[in-house]
């Protein structure tokens, strides 16, 4: 376990996992990057005979991400991300228009929800360098719905992101941005190629990545 610590007044601790594979534990820490909020970064080997019992001194739960603030423990990466939306409503980490915030916390809780096949099939790997060779109808229809949903968005919004500024759903679809990129999935539409590029470009994921190309640990996979 290591700590990274990103104030030296922390306002949360955020417990995640291994940068390389742990994709919900990606979604949080963007967000909570986003919030402009000083936390304390507390990491979590994924595939350790100890990780079970050291997830266990944060949550019940069993699992990452979490958000600790003394006594107060939340958990599950969507949860977090509202919560962190309560706690710093200046980073307007949700859009300001009802119909376009409520239509962005739809697009998040599809990703949180969907995606069965591309997330088990495509599991997050940042550390990849070989394309896929093959894949199931599931994953290619997942794919395809993916891919609309970004397109649909950004013909309203024009970018950069989904829904003009950087938001919890961008945070929800970036680990899926990287899957596409380290699987070679081919992406034709110049819109979605744009956005993956200023996904990719986004400081918060620069900096996770750049924390991924560190860590030496055995391949896991996720959903």
């Amino acid at each position: 376990m290591a700590y990274h610590v990103h104030s030296d007044k922390p306002y949360f601790d955020l417990v995640i996992g291994d940068k390389t594979y742990s994709s919900w534990s990606m979604r949080a820490w963007l967000v909570a990057v986003q919030s402009g909020l000083p936390f304390k970064e507390i990491n979590i080997k994924l595939d350790e005979k100890n990780t079970a019992a050291q997830i266990a001194k944060h949550t019940d739960s069993g699992k990452i991400p979490v958000l600790k603030q003394g006594k107060r423990v939340i958990w599950d990466s969507l949860a977090i991300a509202e919560y962190l939306n309560e706690l710093s409503p200046e980073a307007k980490l949700w859009p300001e228009d009802a119909g376009t915030r409520a239509l962005a916390r739809s697009y998040a809780a599809e990703m949180h929800s969907g995606f069965q096949s591309l997330r088990s099939e495509l599991s997050m790997d940042l550390k990849r360098t070989q394309p896929i060779r093959h894949m199931t109808e599931a994953t290619a229809r997942d794919i395809e719905r993916l891919l609309k949903m970004w397109k649909d968005a950004l013909k309203v919004s024009e970018g950069p992101f989904l829904f003009g500024d950087f938001c919890i759903a961008d945070a929800f679809f970036a680990p899926v941005v990287m899957r596409l990129h380290h699987y070679g999935i081919k992406i034709n539409d110049r819109m979605v190629k744009q956005y993956m590029k200023n996904i990719q470009d986004h400081h918060g994921v620069q900096f996770w990545v750049e924390d991924a190309k560190t860590e030496k640990s055995k391949p896991i996979q996720f959903k």
